[in-house]
């Protein structure tokens, strides 16, 4: 019985990966290792959009060297491919994402010390299916990215701009939707650009359009995209078909009009504040989050003050907040100004408390709402809207229901909402 082992770090997009390599390695007689067997092929995919992220890519490296010490240890992804001599030092098959597609079938690929470039491979697929304690599924239809951002690594790391051909990703969606997954997670390294690369050039209002017309059960959900991607046409497109789930998460990372403009961002707050006003427009219930960096080269208290008024101006559900971590071979890196690590942990502090707020205040807007709600493996239900709910009496995982919000509650520290079948 040949075993393997396969750890995912980061994006939703190495998860969908990592579920496809599974997948093909089920297909060939492998089964996956247990929690304390030992396993003859290890695969990890690593991530390294921060410093920080590659740095506990390389700790699960040298980590899984020591659990499996007889294993054949690949590391691939992200970091793999920007850095493959820190994972042949720990011990490591380093390969390029460029043979991430055909790894199954090339398992005797030597590492390489200097990977072509990561784009010049086929499209690696990303489908996650759901099981027992997972309802949702995961379609990955686009990679790359050519934008640049002056913090940001990974255009070096997963090359230009792909789509999955909108055939293809039908084909997969409806797939999903046969395996009884109630939703799906659409995502891509930068999944506004999907069908910028094809012949004729497409539109994601379209691949959004296909995707519900292949199979009638699974609603859909749209992982992270830029704001000026979260076009009047997706908002209307979302506005009219109920299986889009009404929640988009638009990355801000600064509201100062200088940081932006210094980290190669293409848009300016007053540009961002429009498309977020105009999506609560559209859809005045809808869950709108937002990413933060906190401690950019340059943030002084002018630059963190713009971007604290600006999020506490705008009808944001919620935040994820980042300490800016450097990573070596972007421009940021070596840019000047970056504030004290404790400057840092304070302004951090403050918008995840504002943060919170806005999540709270937008869980207890739920109340009196019926919502469609997914029970997860965890006993709780993912509503449309992304909201957490707790039902009474419980009910097994993979039920879908409308139910009724009667009042907002907390679990770990976090809100949750209450409520009964409809």
């Amino acid at each position: 019985m040949k075993l393997f082992a396969i750890t995912s770090l980061g994006c939703k997009v190495n998860q969908a990966e990592a579920a496809y390599l599974a997948s093909c390695l089920e297909d060939r007689g492998w089964q996956r290792a247990g929690a304390e067997q030992e396993a003859e092929l290890v695969i990890l995919l690593t991530c390294s959009v921060t410093g920080t992220a590659a740095r506990q890519s390389r700790q699960m490296a040298r980590r899984l060297r020591r659990q499996h010490p007889d294993a054949r240890v690949v590391a691939t992804g992200c970091d793999a491919q920007a850095d493959p001599v820190s994972y042949s030092e720990a011990g490591c098959k380093a390969l390029g994402r460029s043979h991430l597609a055909g790894l199954a079938d090339s398992l005797d690929l030597p590492g390489e010390a200097s990977p072509p470039p990561p784009d010049a491979g086929a499209f690696c697929p990303g489908v996650q299916f759901p099981g027992p304690e997972r309802t949702r599924g995961l379609l990955k239809v686009q990679d790359g990215c050519d934008a640049f951002c002056a913090y940001c690594i990974v255009p070096h790391t997963r090359g230009r701009p792909r789509s999955l051909p909108i055939k293809e990703a039908a084909a997969s969606f409806a797939e999903l939707g046969q395996a009884r997954a109630l939703e799906v997670v659409l995502t891509g390294i930068h999944l506004g650009r999907w069908g910028r690369d094809l012949s004729p050039r497409a539109e994601l209002t379209g691949l959004l359009e296909a995707l519900l017309a292949a199979h009638p059960a699974p609603r859909l959900r749209l992982s992270s995209l830029e704001s000026e991607e979260l076009s009047d046409g997706v908002l209307a497109l979302a506005k009219r078909e109920e299986r889009i789930c009404p929640h988009f998460h638009l990355p801000l990372q600064t509201g100062s009009a200088a940081l932006l403009r210094a980290m190669g961002r293409p848009y300016r707050p007053g540009q961002y504040a429009e498309r977020v006003h105009a999506a609560r427009e559209a859809m005045p219930g809808a869950c709108l989050g937002a990413d933060v960096l906190v401690g950019l080269p340059g943030e002084g208290e002018a630059e963190f003050a713009a971007t604290r008024d600006l999020v506490a101006s705008l009808p944001i559900s919620y935040l994820h907040v980042f300490p800016y971590s450097p990573r070596p071979g972007t421009p940021a890196a070596d840019m000047p100004g970056r504030p004290a690590s404790e400057t840092v942990k304070e302004r951090a502090a403050l918008l995840r408390a504002l943060g919170r707020e806005k999540r709270l205040a937008y869980y207890q807007a739920q109340v009196g709402r019926t919502l469609w709600v997914i029970i997860e493996g965890s006993g709780l239900g993912r509503a449309a809207n992304y909201c957490l709910v707790r039902l009474e009496p419980a009910l097994p995982a993979g039920e879908a229901l409308q139910a009724k919000i009667t009042a907002c509650g907390e679990e770990n520290g976090q809100p949750v909402l209450l409520g009964s079948v409809a």
